[in-house]
């Protein structure tokens, strides 16, 4: 049984991919998923050339394309191995797959076109390399870090039993003043490695937890990491000024953006001039993006560092001179860009040192679990 011209054209009617005709490079007649997706009536469309339906540049760049599909007419679905834009009403460029098939009739050659919108797919496909990507990137800074955490445990760890062993050596000779010293060597040791290895649990933790975004008040936030310090504040006599507004805004991670300020904050402090009140002061810049800065007037660094500091367990300054797990600022560089922020330092050898986050407006953070950046 053969399908009635009115059968077939009902089932073109319900295809869900748009469906024309063409004939001499005119349209001749489109299906209601042709002006769903173009945004044009069928009476706009009809007895118009295709060109309406085409980005600018595939008729500067392809001039002469149709006029060789029709030297050789063919079935063909193309935007399979290169990409296919189409051009909405509206002057919306989108990605799709473009079949072809030619039709002879009584002499006179005819193309059915079929358009589907792959922009979903594209999307995904764009998602699915990015995500590649970042899990390239995670494994290889995670790698990166364990290398340099088992190289910093060395140390500790060849101290414990060295030390271990003149513990027993002095026992055995009674020499108990120097088994007690060398108990001492042994016990800070310890906890060096210990203090290693807390910072390397903390960062491999949050380089593979998606952020929680919440809308957080960012002089808010600040406020409550400086009342954590208070008893640190206190001791060292820090003055901590905030020209930072209320109701400024952010969407963010609550505790890895609490720990960020925690760990900029902590450096601020720890990294003084000797016999010298530190003054610590936050401040943000509106424009041309929102950037929030946390400003000292410590011992600085050298500029040449001002990326390598981002590095897990990167230390400039001996572990007796500044304790610390290492991990603060790697920790920050990670949640910045696993929000999809920047985070830089600025700073001059003896001259303090200056933070800032620069959160992007207009767009919804790049949340992904994957992300993970030292």
């Amino acid at each position: 049984m053969h399908a009635t011209p009115a059968q077939l054209k009902m089932i073109v009617e319900s295809a869900f991919a748009a469906r024309f005709l063409i004939a001499d490079d005119r349209i001749l007649y489109v299906n209601r998923a042709t002006e769903d997706m173009f945004g044009y009536s069928a009476e706009e469309l009809v007895g118009h050339t295709v060109d309406m339906l085409l980005p600018d540049e595939v008729r500067v760049r392809h001039p002469g394309l149709r006029e060789e599909y029709y030297k050789a007419p063919r079935r063909i679905l193309l935007g399979v191995d290169r990409d296919v834009r189409a051009r909405k009403k509206s002057g919306v460029e989108f990605p799709i797959h473009l079949g072809l098939a030619p039709i002879l009739e009584d002499g006179r050659l005819y193309v059915a076109v079929t358009v589907f919108d792959i922009s979903h797919h594209k999307e995904i496909e764009r998602q699915l390399v990015e995500r590649a990507e970042e899990l390239q990137l995670a494994n290889e800074r995670l790698a990166r870090f364990a290398y340099i955490a088992s190289h910093d445990l060395q140390e500790p760890l060849r101290k414990i039993a060295t030390f271990a062993d003149i513990v027993t050596a002095s026992i055995a000779k009674g020499d108990l003043v120097e088994a007690a010293h060398a108990g001492e060597v042994a016990r800070a040791s310890a906890l060096r490695a210990r203090q290693l290895v807390d910072g390397l649990l903390a960062f491999s933790r949050q380089v593979s937890t998606p952020p929680r975004l919440e809308t957080l008040d960012i002089r808010r936030e600040i406020e409550a990491v400086v009342s954590d310090f208070s008893e640190l504040i206190r001791q060292t006599q820090a003055q901590i000024a905030v020209a930072v507004p209320p109701g400024v805004l952010i969407e963010a991670d609550k505790p890895q953006f609490e720990r960020c300020l925690s760990s900029l904050l902590s450096n601020a402090i720890k990294y003084r001039k000797p016999g010298h009140t530190p003054n610590i002061r936050f401040f943000l810049r509106r424009e041309p993006e929102l950037a929030l800065s946390v400003a000292d007037d410590g011992i600085g660094f050298e500029p040449k560092y001002a990326e390598a500091i981002f590095e897990p367990l990167r230390r400039l300054h001996s572990f007796a001179q500044y304790p610390g797990a290492g991990v603060g600022l790697a920790l920050c560089k990670s949640t910045c860009e696993r929000h999809g922020w920047r985070i830089e330092a600025d700073s001059q050898l003896g001259a303090g040192a200056t933070f800032t986050m620069t959160i992007p407006r207009g767009e919804a953070p790049k949340v992904s679990p994957l992300k993970a950046s030292a």
